[in-house]
């Protein structure tokens, strides 16, 4: 092994700690059946992969691997946020996970290996390294979501996601073969260059390859009109594997269209506006009139996060470093409330899981009911909340490229959406209980939902405290 391979692999220790632990679950966890001790374990890996994330971070950017990866500020930025969503649905899971009948290292061997597919996918700095880190990831969840073999809603869940899936990495994949087809490179600074020298903007084969691309990433983050797979995976899937998918998944879904949007792209950034802004729009409506008809808690916080993914999106729209980092700020803080408002799904256990299920909980727990009431606040986009700020960001953004009707657009299916989430604080503070008061829940989920609380209520208070953090590529 020559210096320069050492070289490259300090820049993916975040990746590499993932894959050791990942490794040992699998040839080793059969011997521990013991949910507390392989938990812990798997948290360690997790911290261990932040804090090298945070070592290896370097103001200017380092490539390796024969320019396939890059570490930046950008990269790393998000590697952190996913591990830190790594490490809260690992502690949400002991409860949900201990009644079930499957091997414990194998899931969190699947979450590590998942979460290794996200980092790569943020970190490539090529279309094939971005298509393999990709992959990893939705295999990973494939066989997450399809766990619990013994239910049958689980596994017509995962076969669902699993063809759905298969169509957008077709697109994916085809739209990868067009753009190396017409700029002759799958690398990024290449094909920005290739597409600045020669003019091929108005090449339609490198504009159908440019629509595929944003086609099998927009399926990633869940965006209409790929979306169809989201509300039964997240309904068929235990709630820790939704939590997952609905947070660190859409997480490097957005941060992979940032980074195409401002280095292999850039100078189709009006073809990327209007596919984006279309699949925003769309996303925003959809997600908030759908969301109106939904009893189960599941299948409303994912399409939450189809209409969270719109709005996520519109940062991204301008083309700009400062857009980006409104979108980095948006990513952030959705990763807090929504685990906050899936941890208490989690807490509530069984109760959780419908609607009226929440009927005088405020009554029988006042704290969690206030836990949900902030995260619920948060999601719909009321000050001062981070949900608010997140929103304010994105939507200033837009305004300042001049797509005012998008702004409105938002403004308006935000106060439409806000009926459910505000129907869910009516019950619990104005209804009186059905059910019996609800089991305690550990210590560990207690911290991880104050921390999603701290976290949303200090990006509300304080919303220029992320910006600093935020450094597009």
């Amino acid at each position: 092994m020559n210096v320069a391979s050492l070289s490259d692999l300090t820049l993916i220790w975040p990746e590499l700690i993932l894959c050791i632990f990942s490794f040992i679950f699998l040839l080793v966890g059969h011997r521990i059946q013991n949910l507390p001790q392989i938990s812990l374990l798997a948290v360690f890996s997790v911290l261990a992969a932040g804090l090298a994330s945070g070592w290896v971070l370097t103001p200017s950017s380092q490539t390796g691997f024969g320019g396939m990866i890059v570490v930046d500020s950008y990269s790393q930025f998000f590697k952190v946020l996913i591990t830190v969503a790594l490490a809260l649905v690992i502690i949400l899971s002991g409860r949900p996970v201990g009644t079930m009948r499957f091997r414990f290292a194998e899931y969190h061997a699947l979450l590590l290996l998942a979460s290794i597919g996200m980092m790569f996918a943020v970190s490539a700095l090529d279309l094939l390294t971005l298509y393999l880190g990709l992959e990893l990831m939705t295999l990973c969840s494939y066989s997450l979501v399809g766990i619990t073999v013994e239910k049958r809603r689980s596994n017509e869940a995962a076969i669902k996601y699993f063809l759905v899936a298969s169509f957008a990495s077709a697109f994916l994949l085809y739209g990868i073969a067009l753009v190396y087809g017409t700029t002759g490179s799958t690398a990024f600074t290449e094909i920005a260059e290739t597409l600045s020298k020669e003019n091929l903007g108005s090449n339609p084969v490198l504009l159908v390859g440019i629509g595929l691309l944003v086609a099998g990433l927009t399926f990633k983050i869940a965006a209409v009109p790929f979306h169809a797979w989201a509300p039964d995976a997240y309904q068929g899937a235990s709630v820790p594997v939704a939590a997952f998918l609905a947070t660190a998944a859409k997480v490097s879904g957005l941060a992979v269209l940032g980074r195409i949007s401002l280095i292999a792209f850039v100078s189709e950034a009006d073809v990327l506006a209007l596919i984006l802004a279309v699949i925003a729009a769309l996303s925003i409506v959809f997600g908030s009139f759908v969301i109106l008809a939904q009893t189960n808690m599941k299948r409303l916080l994912a399409y939450s996060s189809i209409s969270h993914a719109g709005y996520a999106l519109l940062g991204l729209i301008s083309g700009t470093p400062e857009g980006i980092s409104s979108t980095m700020v948006y990513a952030f803080l959705y990763v807090f409330m929504t685990l906050g408002a899936f941890g208490i799904v989690i807490a509530l256990g069984s109760r959780g899981e419908t609607l009226k299920g929440f009927r005088g909980l405020a009554e029988q727990r006042p704290g969690i009911a206030a836990l949900m009431m902030l995260f619920l606040l948060s999601l719909t986009g009321i000050p001062p909340t981070a949900g608010f700020s997140a929103k304010f960001g994105v939507i200033l953004s837009i305004v300042r490229e001049g797509y005012l009707f998008l702004a409105v657009l938002a403004v308006v299916c935000s106060v439409i959406s806000a009926f459910v989430y505000l129907r869910i604080g009516v019950l619990m503070y104005m209804h009186k209980a059905h059910d019996v008061e609800p089991q305690s829940y550990s210590f560990a989920v207690s911290f991880a939902l104050v921390l999603a609380a701290l976290v949303t209520v200090i990006g509300g208070v304080f919303p220029g405290s992320l910006m600093s953090w935020t450094v597009a590529p």
